[in-house]
């Protein structure tokens, strides 16, 4: 019985050093603050400036710690990101920075965005 108990024990510790994750994300405004836009509200994802006249209005900050079994990408960050242009009242992303580095045991992944906001004519 022991012995059952030793190993259910190891397989719990095990699965949760392999799954321990933890995510941080913010934005702070360039100049004036906007209203957010709705929850779930659809942000342009843009790897290059749009031809719309446009202006920077935040900075975007996804941080993701993971442990060395588990990586991290850009997709794993997207809904963060795009939540923090939601609350920011952005319509698209731009200017995406990803840095990667790793700490013992512990994987860091960050991106860096730039929030902007169509102007009307």
């Amino acid at each position: 019985m022991k012995t059952i108990f030793r190993v259910l024990v190891l397989v719990f510790l095990v699965v949760d050093v392999i799954s321990c994750a933890t995510s941080q994300s913010h934005y702070s405004f360039f100049e004036a603050s906007y209203p957010a836009k709705p929850e779930g509200c659809d942000v342009q994802i843009l790897y290059k400036p749009p031809l719309k006249p446009f202006k920077y209005i935040s900075r975007l900050d996804v941080h993701l710690e993971k442990t060395h079994f588990i990586s991290s990408s850009l997709e794993d960050a997207l809904p963060d990101l795009k939540n923090q242009a939601c609350l920011s009242g952005a319509d698209a992303i731009i200017d995406i920075n990803e840095n990667a580095s790793m700490v013992g045991e512990t994987k860091i992944f960050h991106v860096t965005a730039k929030g902007i906001r169509y102007l009307s004519k």
